[in-house]
């Protein structure tokens, strides 16, 4: 039975301990001013996100979610979903029914930084680091920016008249693992 169980453990074991990633999870916090215009339905907002390097990596980069630019248009991923599900409500909206996100100046520590949407993607953007982040490191990013909140026949964030669901309304930084 002992050699059964060595065996196990060189064979299985041990080379599963070789290649196991070590967890870590980034540290993000919000501080958020927001105002909502329930006539024009639209969101003003200034943000303030403390990101905190808890991989082993170095970062140059994060990409952000841009989420209300996924009611921007018919092009957007989430339109095209619908449409190949049978869903036309959105593939044909009227533009008074759309939404997006815009007015976004991203600065880091103080300091305008780069960023750009992704070419296949008005909903992801790649936000450029001054200066890499180091693991263990902050820094705080800062940015204004409206939204013109879409029709909520359409999906989960938008409005009703004056009945709100507000969901993945702010950028926010994607996962990084």
């Amino acid at each position: 039975m002992k050699k059964v169980v060595s065996i196990c453990f060189i064979f299985i074991i041990l080379p599963s301990i070789g290649i196991a990633q070590t967890y870590f999870q980034q540290e993000v916090n919000f501080t958020i001013n927001v105002k909502l215009d329930d006539v024009k339905h639209e969101i003003t907002a200034d943000e303030r996100i403390e990101y905190i390097n808890n991989s082993p990596n170095e970062l140059s980069f994060i990409y952000m979610h841009l989420w209300p630019n996924a009611y921007k248009d018919n092009t957007s991923a989430l339109a095209k979903q619908f449409f190949e599900n049978g869903n036309t409500k959105f593939y044909y909206a009227k533009p008074d029914e759309l939404g997006y996100i815009d007015q976004i100046d991203f600065k880091i520590n103080g300091q305008t930084a780069k960023w750009e949407l992704l070419k296949d993607s008005i909903d992801i953007c790649k936000l450029y680091l001054n200066e890499p982040l180091k693991k263990g490191e902050k820094i705080t990013i800062t940015t204004p920016f409206h939204v013109k909140l879409p029709s909520g026949k359409l999906s989960r964030l938008g409005h009703l008249g004056q009945s709100y669901q507000i969901t993945q309304w702010y950028p926010k930084p994607a996962v990084y693992d």
